[in-house]
C-alpha cells in the first residue's frame, strides 16, 4: 500500500480518503480465495476417490464378466449335440479356472461318484475352495478350485466372496447337467431299444384318425413308402387312393367302417383281407386298436404263408384221410369181410347140425390175428411215438430200421446219452420232421445212406438228419417244396429252429434245435 501511495505522489495524484477502508475488502477477498482453494482441494480429493472407486468397480466388473463368460461357456457345452456326460464334465472343468481372480494359477477338479475330472496342469494345494455337488437331494460329489501359488488374503483366504457364490452356482449347474444328461442318455437308450424293436417288427403299422387322415406309419416289410411317401402324411386315405391307386375305394370304405367301430366300442377289431400287390396277392390280417381320443392304430400282418400252410395242411390231412380210407378198405375191411363170411359159414353148419372142421375155426382165428396186426399198424402210423419219455428214441430207432428194410439203404440212429422228452406233442412233431427228411433224402436226393443223430447241450436238443444224396433242390431252397413248408410249420409249433442246407460232401443236412423244457 505504501508503494502505491508513493506512486501516486510521484504522479502528483491526490489521495482518496476512501483508500483507508480497502483493507477489510481485501481481507474478504482473501477469505473467499481460501474457501475456493479449500473447495477445489475437496473436489480434487473427491475426484481421486471417484477414480479409485471407478477402478475398483472396473475390476469387479471384469471379474463379473469372467464369471458370466464361464457360465455361458458351460451352458454352451451342455447344449452341444452328441457329447457324453463324461465329455461334458471334462470340458466344464477345463473352463472353470478362467472365472477366478487369478486364472493363470487356478485349476479345478470335479469328483462325482467313481469319476474324476481335472483341468490342465492340475495341482492340489492348501489354497482350496470347495463346494459339494447334490443329485436328487443327496451329496454325490464335490467341485474344487485350487491356486498353485500363494496370493494376498481376501474374503476366503485368497478367494473372493463372489467366488464363493460362483462355485456354488457352478456346482448346482453341474448337478443339473448330470441329471439332464442321464435322463437324455436313458431316453436315447429307450428310443434306440424301441427303434430296434420297431425295426424288427415285420408288420405294417399306421395311425389314422376318425376323419381318415393318415397320421403316421411304420412300413415293416411291406415297403409301403414306394406307394405312400412321408410327404403324404396328414392326407386323407381316399386322396391317397386316388393319387397312387394302392387300394380300392371299397377297401378304404371297409377300413374306415372298422375305424369308426373301433372308436365307438373301444375294443380290438380283427379282420382279414386278400389284397393284390405287384408281386401277387397277399392274405393280410388287420388289427385295429384305439390309440387316442380320435385315433386308431392299425397293425397289418402278412399271413400269406400261414394261410398257405393251413391250406397245405388241410390238403395233406385230406390226402392222409383218403389213404387211411383206402388202406382200411383194401386191407382191414377185406379181412373183416372174410371173417364175416367164415362166421356165416360156421353159423349155417351149426344151424344144420353139420360137423365143424378145425380148419374152419383156425382160418377165422388167423384172419382175426391179421386184422389185429393191421389195426396196430394203423394206430402206430397215426401216433408213432409212445407216451413214455423215451418214446421218441424208440420211435426213431424203429423208423431207421424200417427205412433200411423197405428201401435197402443204410439208415442209422445215434445218440450220446439218453434224451427223454415227456411232451408227446413235441416228440411227435420231431418224429414227423425226421420222417419227412428221410422221404426227401430217398425220393428226391437219391441217397443210399442217411444218419439220424440226437444230441443235447444243457436244455437244448439238437436233431440232425444227414444224407449222401445229390443235395437239396432249388425248389426246396426257395421254399416252394410242400415238404419244407410242413417241416417249417411243425418246427414253429414247438418253437424250434429248422435249417436245411447242402452238406460239404454234397448231400443234404437237416438241423433242428429246440428247448427241452419237460425233461423227465
Amino acid at each position: 500500500m505504501d508503494k502505491e501511495r508513493e506512486e501516486r505522489k510521484k504522479q502528483n495524484e491526490p489521495l482518496e480518503e476512501s483508500d483507508s477502508g480497502s483493507a477489510p475488502r481485501l481481507y474478504d477477498a482473501l477469505k473467499k480465495a481460501e474457501q475456493k482453494i479449500a473447495r477445489f482441494k475437496e473436489s480434487e480429493q473427491k475426484l481421486k476417490n471417484s477414480q479409485k472407486i471407478l477402478v475398483e468397480l472396473t475390476d469387479q466388473l471384469k471379474e463379473r464378466v469372467k464369471e458370466l463368460n464361464c457360465l455361458y461357456k458351460i451352458s454352451s457345452i451342455v447344449e452341444k449335440q452328441g457329447l457324453t456326460l463324461e465329455e461334458v464334465l471334462q470340458q466344464t472343468v477345463d473352463v472353470i479356472p478362467m472365472a477366478w481372480q487369478y486364472p493363470e494359477i487356478a485349476c479345478s477338479r470335479i469328483v462325482l461318484g467313481n469319476m474324476e475330472f481335472k483341468s490342465a496342469s492340475f495341482t492340489e494345494t492348501i489354497w482350496r475352495q470347495s463346494q459339494r455337488i447334490v443329485l436328487y437331494g443327496k451329496k454325490a460329489g464335490f467341485l474344487d478350485v485350487f491356486y498353485s501359488a500363494e496370493k494376498p488374503q481376501r474374503d476366503e483366504g485368497p478367494f473372493l466372496k463372489e467366488e464363493r457364490s460362483l462355485i456354488k452356482v457352478i456346482a448346482e449347474r453341474i448337478g443339473e447337467i448330470v441329471v439332464r444328461k442321464r435322463a437324455e442318455e436313458a431316453l436315447q437308450e429307450s428310443e434306440s431299444k424301441n427303434r430296434a424293436l420297431l425295426d424288427a417288427i415285420p408288420d405294417l403299422m399306421f395311425q389314422v384318425n376318425e376323419k381318415g387322415e393318415l397320421i403316421g406309419f411304420h412300413e415293416g416289410q411291406f415297403d409301403i413308402s414306394r406307394f405312400i411317401p412321408p410327404r403324404l402324411l396328414g392326407r386323407n386315405l381316399y386322396d391317397i387312393v386316388e393319387l397312387h391307386k394302392v387300394l380300392s375305394r371299397r377297401m378304404i370304405d371297409q377300413i374306415m367302417a372298422n375305424v369308426r367301430y373301433t372308436l365307438e366300442t373301444g375294443g380290438v377289431q380283427i379282420f382279414e383281407q386278400n389284397i393284390p400287390f405287384r408281386e401277387g396277392r397277399k392274405d393280410l390280417e388287420i388289427r385295429m386298436v384305439p390309440y387316442s381320443h380320435n385315433n386308431v392304430l392299425a397293425i397289418v400282418r402278412d399271413i400269406t404263408w400261414r394261410k398257405r400252410q393251413e391250406r397245405e395242411i388241410l390238403e395233406i390231412s385230406g390226402r392222409e384221410q383218403r389213404r387211411i380210407g383206402r388202406d382200411l378198405h383194401d386191407s382191414l375191411c377185406q379181412h373183416l369181410a372174410g371173417i364175416g363170411f367164415m362166421g356165416k359159414v360156421l353159423e349155417r353148419k351149426i344151424a344144420g347140425h353139420q360137423p365143424l372142421e378145425p380148419a374152419d375155426v383156425s382160418e377165422i382165428v388167423e384172419l382175426i390175428d391179421q386184422a389185429i396186426t393191421m389195426t396196430r399198424e394203423f394206430a402206430r402210423g397215426l401216433n408213432p411215438v409212445r407216451l413214455e419219455a423215451d418214446g421218441l428214441m424208440m420211435a426213431l430207432s424203429s423208423l431207421a430200421a424200417n427205412m433200411e428194410k423197405l428201401f435197402g439203404i443204410s439208415c442209422t440212429f445215434s445218440y450220446a446219452d439218453p434224451i427223454l422228452i415227456s411232451d408227446q406233442a413235441v416228440a411227435t412233431h420231431i418224429y414227423r420232421i425226421v420222417q419227412e427228411a428221410l422221404n426227401n433224402a430217398i425220393k428226391h436226393g437219391k441217397a443210399d445212406s442217411v444218419a439220424i443223430a440226437l444230441r443235447q447241450r444243457e436244455d437244448v436238443v439238437i436233431l440232425t438228419v444227414q444224407d449222401n444224396g445229390c443235395g437239396i433242390s432249388n425248389a426246396v431252397t426257395q421254399g416252394r417244396g410242400m415238404g419244407l413248408h410242413i417241416m417249417q410249420y411243425r418246427a414253429s409249433m414247438i418253437g424250434a429252429t429248422l435249417n436245411i442246407t447242402k452238406d460239404e460232401t454234397g448231400g443234404t443236412l437237416v438241423s433242428c434245435s429246440f428247448q427241452n423244457r419237460n425233461d423227465a
